[in-house]
């Protein structure tokens, strides 16, 4: 009887957590001519004092559209991890939304090979605070 316990924890306990992530963010690709164009959003919780990072993999050629609103005010930034450091694109203080796009071809510092933007919200409140946000991977 014990070994059935542990063997359907075993088996429970993964299903349940992957249903917890795999419900997180919303992807879709947008309907019409083969674009290759992604939507993703998603509503995230930032705790007091707290931050959320969303990073995006980009393919050569793609650049990105995004948006969000935030229920408090946050600081925003785009960043990119570079060989001369982190380079930040976007970076503002204090703010209750925000709206843009970032084609990477525009920047400085970056090379095809770091593929990766992060969005990231700090949380300047001492409770929580909603951030609902969108972005949109396009071809250039």
């Amino acid at each position: 009887m014990k070994y059935i316990k542990i063997l359907l924890l075993l088996c429970i306990v993964p299903i349940v957590l992957s249903g917890c992530s795999a419900a997180k963010t919303k992807t879709a690709d947008i309907p019409g001519k083969d674009n290759g164009q992604k939507l993703v959003h998603d509503t995230v919780t930032i705790k007091a004092s707290g931050s959320y990072e969303e990073c995006i993999e980009l393919r050569p050629g793609q650049v990105f559209d995004y948006e969000f609103d935030a229920s408090d005010f946050v600081n925003f930034n785009i960043h990119y991890h570079a060989e001369s450091g982190i380079q930040y694109p976007v970076n503002s203080q204090g703010v209750r939304f925000g709206k843009g796009a970032i084609d990477p071809g525009a920047h400085k510092f970056y090379t095809e090979e770091q593929e990766n933007y992060c969005l990231m919200w700090d949380n300047l409140n001492d409770g929580t605070v909603k951030v609902s946000y969108k972005y949109v991977l396009r071809k250039k």
